[in-house]
């Protein structure tokens, strides 16, 4: 008892209001970028395992703009754990640029982020999740309210055609090591594109290391000789979710089919074992990815 009274004395803190805000830019491309980056989910956890003297809350407001946390009687040592994550609502690619924290208490906050590292690709409709520390020190004062934000700047991508498995197979083994030739993406968007059908795939979930994560691309998109329809069928799906990932499959179509329905039947016919739809699939995702080949 004497120990819960010393905590509740060393500060009784609120921190609320925490406002996350966003400026878009153009990079001068065209069509004009059209930025809709909102926050579509978030949860709040705490380092208090015993002890029930501090809590932490997060909510969204303002249509999905703003992601207010209150901290309620912190004290030195409290940390509260945010994670959330955001989707691009655009018609365009959205390349993150920068993620900075600005406005708050240095003596009293400490604050860390991890996730959404520029140069994060967003895709039309993809989303991505990020998570910040917030860690009570020794400066913060009994009572006292502490407000900050943390802003998020992004730039307009050029939208691309899409490319063939071929392509991202290369990709993913440059950033292996396992082929001599120069890459168009980096490591980070790679493994950005991955976390990113990992988080909304019922078909695929790349795990373990960014080197692990991926060997398993590659593995999946170099089957191998006299491999099954299913296996054929994942190469093309996992191009078409790197297209999709990537923005380069908006404004296209298949005879009519967007690529997300396409994913959509594909990721349905190997979920419920439809193998009789899988050469279907594959067909339809083949010609789609190799639109950037015409």
């Amino acid at each position: 008892m004497k120990r819960t009274i010393a905590l509740i004395i060393l500060g009784v803190i609120i921190v609320g209001l925490t406002s996350y805000s966003y400026a878009c830019l153009n990079d001068g491309t065209k069509p004009p970028c059209y930025c809709d980056i909102a926050f579509v989910s978030v949860s709040a956890t705490d380092n208090e395992a015993r002890v029930n003297i501090a809590s932490v809350f997060a909510q969204i407001t303002c249509e999905g703009k703003t992601l207010d946390v209150c901290i309620t009687n912190g004290y030195p040592g409290y940390e509260a754990y945010i994670t959330f994550t955001v989707k691009n609502k655009a018609s365009l690619p959205i390349r993150i640029d920068e993620v900075s924290i600005a406005e708050y208490n240095k003596e009293a906050l400490q604050m860390k982020m991890a996730g959404l590292t520029p140069p994060a690709l967003i895709g039309p409709s993809g989303t991505a999740a990020a998570s910040e520390t917030v860690r009570i020190l020794e400066g913060a004062k009994q009572g006292r309210r502490y407000t900050f934000k943390v802003e998020i700047a992004g730039s307009c991508v050029a939208p691309k055609r899409p490319r063939s498995a071929g392509f991202w197979k290369n990709e993913f083994s440059v950033a292996l090591d396992k082929k001599n030739g120069e890459a168009q993406l980096s490591p980070s968007e790679l493994e950005n594109y991955l976390n990113q059908i990992s988080g909304q795939s019922q078909v695929f979930k790349f795990t373990g290391t960014q080197k692990q994560k991926f060997a398993q691309a590659v593995g999946i998109l170099q089957p191998q000789s006299g491999s099954s329809m299913e296996a054929k069928l994942k190469q093309q799906l996992l191009a078409l979710w790197l297209n999709q990932a990537a923005g380069w499959t908006a404004g296209y179509t298949v005879g009519g089919t967007t690529a997300h329905q396409i994913i959509k039947g594909s990721e349905n016919a190997l979920f419920y074992r439809r193998t009789s739809q899988y050469e279907y699939w594959k067909n339809f995702c083949e010609r789609f990815n190799n639109l950037g080949e015409n």
